[in-house]
């Protein structure tokens, strides 16, 4: 259990956050951490209490705590500049503005010791201020062999959507030389958890576990980067880097990918028919004319797949045959049926915070 963990936190204008989410990673059972605040350009206090928190460990002893500035790039070029300083056997990762149970560390690292290609737990949606939910997701210890039938759970079944609960093998990630050999995209704004997991499985042989059990927090809050807007084009630069994982790892026999893509844009339509009027968002809209086409790709796959559930099933017919009867049953059901339930993880998490 002497295992070096590396925990990677990007942090842009998170002065409100920054400390809390610092001591929740202190506080751990396992205080082998070598813990890694890359400050992506803020101008706010964000660097100020991270330079306080740096001091406080140096003469309080505990984890090694470093700070990495950066010019403001997003939190995938942060990341990639915190693989690149990562010491750790073990790799995790954290945004600024979450919090992680004392205890999931050192659980993940029981099974990396395994032989675990990666590890994994649950992640809890909470408020800002760390409150669960009332709904949260169910949990099952699962065990997949890499790379086809853990994609397959990943892609397909929506887990390790997000890096936050994951443990990674650093010697996966990072050549001899330093070299990155998985990296987060950093041409998108959408889904770069997604496509890093994908990535790292694609070039795994062993195992992965997931643990049934909550160890990483993810706090909603409005003005985040995951309640922003985004558009169908961002969608298909990020399902794309998808596609491309599914095929190289796939060899032509998965198609968990090809269902994954399609429930996006199905997922992205009910979106915008719910926040969109007409005018936005209708069959005379480029928008509406791309999801629609993007959609169709794998549709009729989607419907056939017997891993996909009636509801979902229903949804995608809706929208083919019956787009108007869709557009009327969303705005009366709102986000109670199709932001909380059906499409509740994917809506609610739609960057890079999806859950497991």
């Amino acid at each position: 259990m002497d295992s070096l963990v590396s925990i990677i936190i990007p942090a842009y204008q998170q002065e409100k956050w920054i400390g809390r989410c610092l001591q929740s990673v202190l506080n751990s059972s396992h205080q082998n951490l070598d813990i890694i605040v890359v400050n992506d350009g803020s101008t706010d206090k964000t660097e100020k209490i991270i330079q306080e928190y740096v001091e406080r460990t140096k003469t309080g002893g505990g984890p090694d705590l470093r700070l990495i500035n950066i010019s403001h790039g997003g939190p995938s070029r942060a990341r990639n500049a915190g693989l690149r300083k990562a010491k750790g056997k073990f790799i995790g990762f954290l945004d600024a503005d979450d919090i992680l149970d004392p205890q999931m560390i050192e659980r993940l690292v029981k099974g990396m010791l395994k032989g675990n290609e990666l590890t994994a737990c649950g992640l809890k949606i909470c408020d800002r201020n760390g409150k669960p939910a009332r709904w949260q997701y169910p949990l099952r210890a699962q065990r997949r062999q890499c790379p086809a039938a853990a994609l397959e759970l990943v892609m397909w079944e929506q887990i390790l959507m997000s890096v936050s609960p994951v443990l990674f093998r650093r010697d996966k990630i990072q050549g001899k030389q330093g070299e990155l050999l998985v990296e987060f995209p950093e041409e998108i704004d959408d889904f770069e958890d997604f496509v890093f997991i994908c990535r790292y499985i694609s070039q795994c042989e062993g195992v992965m576990e997931v643990l049934p059990f909550y160890g990483a927090f993810y706090c909603k809050r409005a003005g985040s980067l995951t309640t922003e807007v985004r558009t169908v084009y961002d969608l298909r630069r990020a399902m794309g880097l998808i596609l491309e994982a599914g095929k190289r790892a796939g060899k032509g026999e998965l198609t968990a990918y090809k269902l994954q893509y399609a429930f996006r844009y199905m997922a992205f339509w009910y979106k915008e028919a719910l926040r969109c009027d007409k005018r936005d968002f209708s069959p005379d809209c480029e928008s509406w004319k791309f999801c629609m086409e993007e959609l169709e790709r794998y549709a009729d796959l989607f419907m056939s797949a017997g891993n996909v559930s009636c509801y979902k099933k229903i949804a995608m017919w809706i929208v083919r045959k019956h787009a108007g009867l869709g557009r009327i049953l969303v705005k009366i059901a709102g986000r109670l049926l199709f932001s909380n339930v059906s499409f509740g993880m994917m809506s609610q998490l739609g960057r890079s915070k999806n859950c497991l």
